[in-house]
């Protein structure tokens, strides 16, 4: 399934899924407990030079269970949004995964209505995810917590104009996934870079 470099080495500048230094802001007592790191940055200066449009994703069937196979089905599901949502605006669906303490969903949103206030098209930075760990849930906060690989293809954000705004190579990251409930449905906490061991 699907996936960014975080510090808005994608996001803020809009290429790539930006998730490699996304940190989750102050968590709520509604789905509490993301982990918080320093963002890191690495943004390739090219691209390919004929990036696809992504498609929406399938929403997977595991995600109507409320266990860790449940979270693992959603963690992919949203990772594999994001680029769906940078290239046709249409942020409903990756909003209402969003939980308020997650930084990396929160700039994904703002950087997704840049695009459409400036009348840009953001091309390709399709996903595919892959669960490396999952981590028993934590039974205070109900978070899952999982590691995952990001292969993510090249992406450019073009002006109205043509010109290129900005462009990422084709990477692959590791990343810290949070995910919870909130009232009956998944929602992802934080998305961060993947612990050293």
């Amino acid at each position: 399934m699907a996936g960014a470099t975080m510090r808005m080495a994608g996001l803020v500048v809009v290429v790539g899924l930006a998730l490699s230094g996304c940190t989750g802001s102050t968590p709520d007592p509604d789905v509490a407990g993301s982990s918080t790191r320093e963002p890191t940055s690495e943004v390739s200066p090219s691209a390919s030079p004929t990036p696809s449009v992504p498609a929406k994703p399938e929403r997977p069937d595991a995600m109507k269970r409320d266990d860790a196979e449940g979270a693992a089905a959603a963690a992919e599901y949203f990772i594999e949004l994001y680029p769906y949502v940078m290239a046709t605006g249409d942020t409903e669906e990756f909003k209402a995964m969003s939980h308020r303490a997650c930084g990396f969903c929160e700039q994904a949103l703002k950087d997704a209505d840049r695009i459409e206030d400036r009348e840009q098209n953001f091309q390709g930075g399709e996903t595919a995810v892959k669960v490396l760990d999952q981590y028993l849930q934590d039974h205070l906060t109900g978070i899952y917590p999982l590691d995952v690989e990001v292969k993510q293809e090249a992406s450019e954000t073009v002006d109205a104009d043509g010109s290129v705004f900005s462009s990422a190579e084709a990477q692959v990251s590791e990343h810290r996934v949070e995910v919870g409930r909130k009232n009956d449905r998944w929602v992802v906490v934080a998305i961060a870079p993947r612990p050293e061991p």
